[in-house]
């Protein structure tokens, strides 16, 4: 289309002659033929922007609107770090070498700015972390909204668990709800799975949701951060809690360690629960439905009312019926407690 790339040769000359000049101004400060310079900048950049605005595609720009839409408050706040530090160590730099002969005060001048600006940008986004969060770190653990509560990130796995429903009906979550774009595509891919299994819990995971958007709708966001610097779900989801002064909630053990490193604070719901659990303690004797046999030779197993397992040494013959026991031992493991005991009348 003929017109339409006139129009972009356009839009690309009128840019470039206004970044032309804005540049030319900024780094001939100080210069004794500055508006031959200003000149020369608006002409060249100008030129530039002229051969490059056929290029300038409308996707072009919506892919740029939507990595700036993207970036996080950090990422800005760190250019505009770089990009005023740079300007002030590249303007008496730029006066300086200004004072050479031309022409090579002139391409002197214009790689300083460049080279100067562009690597302290890039320093501002690398610590941008160390940059900012002692200026802007909520102080005594409050979140910057000043409500005293940290918003929550939430996990994958926490969305097709469930239980989020009923602890938020109890109302010992007050806390903002963050669920980021990449963990709604990603249960929308374990949806449209083959593994009928896989498929199921990833609807699960959608349905609950769509219940707390319909039930709590000011208290669930839903944030399009997109978390380019990492890979993996698990590196976005700390990231994210991280860039964003959040919280992690989560029941994934591995991840729950991984954002600790990382300086997240974690709640895991697994940790919850197991905290919950009525207390059975080594010695203690109780009652029990033996309902299988263990995995070892001569064990029963039963289950106490909360769902977690005992082992019986010896209960083998009493499986099927109830018996008291006797604790024995307990073990802690990532996924849960398990409790080990004998049957009573073995320890008489």
């Amino acid at each position: 289309m003929p017109n339409l790339r006139l129009i972009l040769r356009g839009v690309g000359f009128a840019f470039g002659i206004l970044f032309g000049a804005i540049f030319g101004l900024v780094v001939s400060i100080g210069s004794d033929d500055r508006s031959s310079f200003v000149l020369l900048m608006v002409i060249a950049i100008g030129g530039v922007g002229y051969l490059i605005g056929p290029y300038l595609r409308w996707d072009f720009l919506r892919r740029m609107r939507s990595s700036i839409a993207n970036a996080s408050i950090k990422d800005i706040i760190a250019v505009a770090i770089g990009l005023a530090f740079g300007s002030l160590v590249a303007a008496p730099l730029s006066f300086t070498v200004s004072l050479l002969p031309s022409p090579v005060s002139v391409i002197a001048v214009i790689s300083i700015a460049i080279a100067t600006i562009g690597s302290a940008i890039a320093v501002a986004i690398i610590r941008r972390d160390d940059l900012i969060d002692p200026w802007f770190k909520p102080k005594g653990g409050r979140s910057a909204g000043g409500s005293g509560l940290k918003p929550l990130v939430l996990d994958t796995n926490i969305a097709i668990d469930g239980r989020i429903v009923e602890v938020l009906e109890t109302g010992f979550l007050p806390n903002q709800i963050l669920v980021p774009r990449f963990v709604l595509d990603e249960l929308q891919h374990i949806a449209d799975s083959d593994d009928p299994q896989r498929r199921a819990r990833g609807r699960r995971g959608l349905e609950m949701l769509n219940t707390l958007r319909n039930s709590y709708p000011q208290k669930i966001e839903i944030i399009e951060s997109t978390v380019k610097e990492e890979r993996e779900v698990d590196g976005k989801l700390a990231r994210l809690a991280k860039d964003r002064n959040a919280m992690l909630l989560t029941n994934d053990y591995n991840l729950a360690q991984a954002a600790q490193v990382r300086g997240v604070i974690v709640l895991n719901l697994n940790e919850l629960a197991n905290s919950l659990r009525p207390a059975v303690n080594p010695g203690q004797q109780i009652t029990l439905h033996l309902v299988q046999e263990g995995r070892e030779v001569g064990q029963g197993v039963g289950f106490l009312d909360d769902g977690t397992m005992v082992v019986v040494d010896g209960g083998k013959s009493l499986v099927g019926t109830e018996t008291p026991v006797t604790v024995t031992r307990l073990l802690q493991t990532g996924s849960g407690r398990m409790v080990f005991a004998t049957p009573l009348k073995a320890t008489a």
